[in-house]
């Protein structure tokens, strides 16, 4: 079992049904993160000072949805990638779970 940081999410599984993509640093340039494998739904937890930018499986910018700082937003469709960005001379932490 493996307790996934920061607290807000508190999650204990095996990492055979979700992996773990935390922590992610995001900038002012695109961030990209990978599965493993596609995953049907998942959290991004954003624990950073500013909001970031997403988008799933495709180029990001800062016209895509928002994660605004200390949010968290659960997606339930399949993705394999996700891309983020933050507002110029911002930064952001994310704590990132997949589901299979």
């Amino acid at each position: 079992m493996t307790r996934i940081s920061p607290s807000i999410i508190d999650v204990y599984t095996t990492s055979s049904i979700v992996e773990d993509q935390s922590p992610v640093a995001v900038t002012a340039a695109e961030t990209i993160v990978t599965f493993s494998s596609r995953r049907k739904s998942g959290v991004i937890y954003n624990d950073g000072p500013n909001a970031v930018h997403v988008a799933f499986n495709t180029t990001v910018t800062t016209n895509n949805f928002i994660i605004p700082s200390k949010w968290a937003m659960q997606f339930v469709f399949p993705v394999t990638t996700l891309h983020f960005i933050c507002n110029a001379a911002q930064t952001a932490t994310l704590y990132i779970l997949g589901e299979r």
